[in-house]
């Protein structure tokens, strides 16, 4: 079967609490009267929630935009308990690396990029396939022993 992990391209999310869930979503989302997005939605929730200022640096980083697909990073937004052979419990993260690298837009290029094609990643990974040019990524684990959770 099917082994679905909920992903994103940043290591860590906004919320620890899922029931701040919809908060958060409702925040990133434009006015849903105006359809325009308000910056003063999102500082409210990031000041309401200090959790999510970890997430908030890396919005800003130079990885904030990916190029594309190929060019970017993913990590599990979960942790997940898994045992290992010897029935010890380990709290696990996935992380996947891209084989091409990571490379990033700026602003400005991101701006012209997607308004000249708003599908570009998309796009991109389409024509990388039909050329032959496979995307790859290496899968990597985090791994914590919970007695050190609390230290």
């Amino acid at each position: 079967g099917n082994f679905d992990i909920v992903g994103n391209n940043f290591p860590v999310f906004f919320i620890r609490d899922g029931m701040k869930f919809p908060d958060m979503v409702h925040a990133l989302k434009p006015n849903p009267k105006s359809h325009i997005q308000e910056t003063w939605r999102i500082v409210d929730f990031f000041s309401h929630h200090p959790e999510s200022l970890h997430m908030f640096t890396f919005l800003f980083d130079d990885i904030g935009i990916p190029q594309d697909y190929r060019h970017m990073e993913g990590s599990g937004v979960n942790t997940y308990t898994l045992i290992n052979k010897a029935g010890k419990a380990l709290y696990v993260k996935f992380h996947w690396k891209p084989t091409c690298g990571v490379k990033s837009l700026l602003e400005e290029d991101a701006a012209k990029i997607g308004g000249a094609n708003h599908s570009h990643a998309t796009q991109d990974l389409y024509d990388s396939i039909a050329a032959g040019n496979y995307p790859e990524w290496k899968l990597f684990i985090q791994t914590l022993d919970p007695h050190y959770e609390e230290t």
